[in-house]
């Protein structure tokens, strides 16, 4: 966890000075997945395609975004968020994405609250929200969602940007570290790294009685013999759960494109 902790201070001071583009004033107010505090400007619309994910944004006024998406074409999902500038370095925003999916009974959503810190071209995050399932899904993703995230302009064509996700009631860690490009006039968005997340779970286990070397299914010895030549006797009366922690990383591209 310190870890964790550590990357996040590293990059919030990474992030904290950059000089003003066009490019990230267009698209600041989303990282990969993730929102940020500021608002999409009034009558834009975009398509942002992040994995399986495919979804359009539209900002019918100032400071109101709405939005709907399909993941792969399994559910939809519906998206929309306030934002609230409070003063010239820190902007909120709150929110929600409510969806269903195509097959079963069942619901998924997200309820959220983000604050951002700095300016557009150079910013910090930090969001709670509130994941839940219900019918078919309801389960394990209930619960909290803590978040936070961060960008870095480079010159109004690149920029470096990064979020994370913790979940803790499935002690799950997610960071997805990327590189940003615009192209065409700061019209198109390439955002290209890769997502690693540490999960964990529990094993059921059973204790070890002992040994049996006579392959008669008696038990003959407590210690474990040398070699191979025995028959491990386990205990099923008194089962016990272990924690099993695993680590997993692949690429992530994601890709914006406004009209």
């Amino acid at each position: 966890m310190k870890n964790w902790i550590l990357f996040g201070l590293l990059t919030a001071s990474t992030l904290s000075y950059g000089q003003e583009g066009q490019g990230a004033n267009l698209h600041a107010s989303r990282y990969i997945f993730s929102p940020s505090g500021y608002t999409l400007a009034k009558d834009s619309i975009y398509l942002n395609w992040i994995g399986p994910l495919l979804d359009v944004q539209f900002a019918p006024l100032d400071n109101i975004t709405l939005g709907i998406g399909t993941p792969f074409f399994l559910g939809v999902y519906a998206t929309g968020g306030y934002s609230m500038q409070i003063n010239d370095q820190l902007s909120a925003k709150v929110g929600g994405l409510y969806g269903v999916p195509s097959v079963g009974q069942a619901s998924f959503g997200l309820p959220y609250g983000v604050l951002t810190m700095g300016k557009p071209n150079a910013n910090f995050t930090v969001g709670v929200g509130y994941g839940f399932t219900t019918g078919d899904w309801g389960g394990d993703l209930n619960g909290l969602a803590l978040n936070m995230a961060g960008y870095k302009d480079f010159g109004g064509k690149t920029g470096l940007l990064f979020e994370g996700w913790y979940l803790p009631e499935i002690e799950t860690y997610i960071v997805a570290p990327a590189f940003r490009i615009y192209t065409k006039r700061d019209r198109r968005y390439w955002n290209i790294g890769f997502l690693a997340a540490r999960y964990s779970y529990d094993e059921t286990e059973y204790p070890i009685l002992g040994y049996d070397t006579d392959w008669d299914g008696i038990l003959d010895v407590t210690e474990r013999p040398a070699g191979t030549d025995f028959y491990t006797i386990y205990d099923y009366n008194n089962p016990f759960l272990t924690r099993i922690w695993e680590t997993f990383r692949f690429p992530i591209f994601s890709y914006a494109m406004y009209f």
